[in-house]
């Protein structure tokens, strides 16, 4: 038996928003209900806060020897930066996915799960987008590898012309079946048409996900003057959860700016990180929520865009809050009393008068320092 107590924290209770000075004890790799007797370990984290390990719903980790373009090891921007858990959205499809345990869960700590792609990344030979015919999305193979393997967690789709040409809606309709058929979400992606934003936003019902919706293309969410499609808005309606997926051109101040003074919302934040945008444009999932904090979301609901949300959206049961009898998931984080600039996709500058700093993360009750670039 081994047990943790964390002292000096200010834990955050997601479903109230109270923050409560307190002591945490974990045994076993577990939150505890109360003190366990004299601890093997005491961790004084000196007033910073307490939240339920930190979710990435949107990354790139698949690091398999075919791709040609760079995914990150999770752990470079999971555990060494503050997160418990990354999600790989659909780095791989049916022809790499059974690879993804040796290349990922094997060499990591971090909690990984991931989205398997309708098409097929990575594959050597295709010199176009990955969905853009129909002998490059495998319905059958998508549905059997969802049933095969616990730690998918939906479909993902990239409906854009750069991934699937003209082919995209019915790309996109494929895996919306596969979606359907396996009881999973589908995660869509939204970019440069084709295909037109409205058509495939149609395809989506409760549950599902779009990221990368506050992307500064032309076509976007935004229509005339500004104002939000209807699309967009009876998507919201239907239950479609937003994700922000910020990526290396997919995060517009200006763009999210204008849609949550419309009343829009944002579900859950992301970073979608890989080697093309880890030393600059998104750098960490902390930086894209200081962003949303400088767009004026509350503390509350940028903590709980990480954790909870996240957590709910792809049904992750052992995260999401910090509970006795649950698997100690935990980032340690301060709020800094220090602005800070913040640049997007497009290059528009703002300023977070203050910034969530993580400086630490449990896993299983395992402590990790931070040690990269926030």
């Amino acid at each position: 038996m081994s047990t943790l107590q964390i002292t000096n924290g200010r834990v955050i209770d997601i479903k109230t928003g109270n923050i409560t000075k307190k002591t945490l004890y974990i045994k076993d790799g577990k939150f505890a209900q109360g003190k366990v007797g004299p601890a093997d370990e005491t961790l004084d984290v000196a007033d910073a806060f307490l939240a339920p390990g930190f979710i990435d719903l949107h990354t790139h980790v698949f690091n398999h020897p075919l791709f040609r373009h760079g995914r990150l090891a999770a752990d470079r921007i999971g555990v060494r930066q503050g997160v418990a858990c990354v999600v790989d959205a659909g780095s791989s499809g049916t022809s790499t996915i059974d690879a993804f345990p040796q290349f990922v869960h094997a060499t990591q700590t971090t909690k990984t799960y991931a989205f398997i792609n309708i098409g097929s990344p990575g594959l050597p030979h295709i010199t176009e987008g990955h969905a853009s015919r129909p002998e490059f999305c495998d319905l059958p193979g998508v549905v059997k590898a969802l049933d095969q393997h616990d730690w998918l967690v939906g479909v993902k789709v990239l409906a854009s012309a750069s991934h699937t040409g003209s082919f995209g809606l019915e790309a996109v309709k494929l895996a919306r079946k596969a979606a359907e058929i396996s009881g999973k979400p589908l995660m869509l992606h939204i970019g440069n048409a084709p295909p037109i934003v409205d058509d495939v936003l149609d395809l989506l019902t409760t549950g599902d996900i779009v990221t990368h919706t506050f992307h500064g293309k032309v076509g976007g969410i935004l229509g005339y003057r500004d104002k939000i499609i209807n699309s967009f808005k009876a998507a919201i309606d239907r239950g479609v959860i937003v994700d922000i997926g910020h990526g290396r051109s997919s995060f517009s101040f200006r763009v999210c700016e204008t849609a949550l003074a419309q009343g829009m919302p944002v579900n859950t934040i992301s970073s979608d990180l890989h080697r093309g945008n880890v030393n600059e444009y998104a750098i960490s999932l902390s930086r894209t929520m200081n962003k949303l904090r400088a767009l004026g979301m509350s503390f509350i609901d940028v903590i709980r865009a990480v954790t909870s949300n996240p957590a709910k959206a792809i049904q992750l049961s052992e995260f999401g809050c910090i509970s006795a009898g649950k698997p100690a998931h935990l980032t340690i984080f301060k709020d800094v009393n220090e602005p800070i600039k913040l640049v997007d996709a497009e290059g528009e500058t703002r300023t977070a008068e203050t910034q969530i700093q993580p400086i630490g993360v449990l896993v299983d009750g395992i402590h990790h320092d931070v040690s990269e670039t926030l």
